[in-house]
């Protein structure tokens, strides 16, 4: 009842401090992608996918008696957000090709570089 009757400020919303560089994002079905024994995928408003895993004790079985599962064994792929899935993967976020603030990182660091290459070429 809270949400469209008050202030912004005065509406608690759970947020969740995503590994990777995520940030804090709110737990919602708009940020929600998916949800899985080990962990649950989320997407920030800058388009940023990272999984936030569950604590290595947590046990989930799943209760359908459906048989997807059995027929389809290579479910698992190195694609998309199957990848944040696979343990053997390191990947813990997937980061949009357009992610303004690694542009604008990548823009900072290149003229950095240039500056020091101008600094060394004047000292020769």
């Amino acid at each position: 009842m809270l949400r469209g009757h008050t202030s912004g400020l005065a509406v608690p919303t759970f947020v969740v401090d995503a590994p990777g560089g995520g940030g804090k994002i709110p737990v919602g079905p708009n940020y929600l992608i998916s949800s899985s024994d080990t962990g649950v995928v989320l997407r920030n408003y800058e388009g940023v996918i990272c999984m936030y895993p569950e604590p290595e004790a947590y046990s989930w079985e799943c209760q359908q008696a459906c048989s997807i599962c059995d027929k389809h064994p290579g479910l698992k792929s190195g694609t998309g957000i199957a990848k944040l899935y696979d343990e053997e993967n390191d990947i813990i976020a997937l980061e949009p090709e357009s992610l303004e603030r690694k542009k604008a990182f990548l823009k900072k660091r290149v003229k950095e570089i240039n500056q020091e290459n101008l600094l060394k070429s004047k000292k020769l």
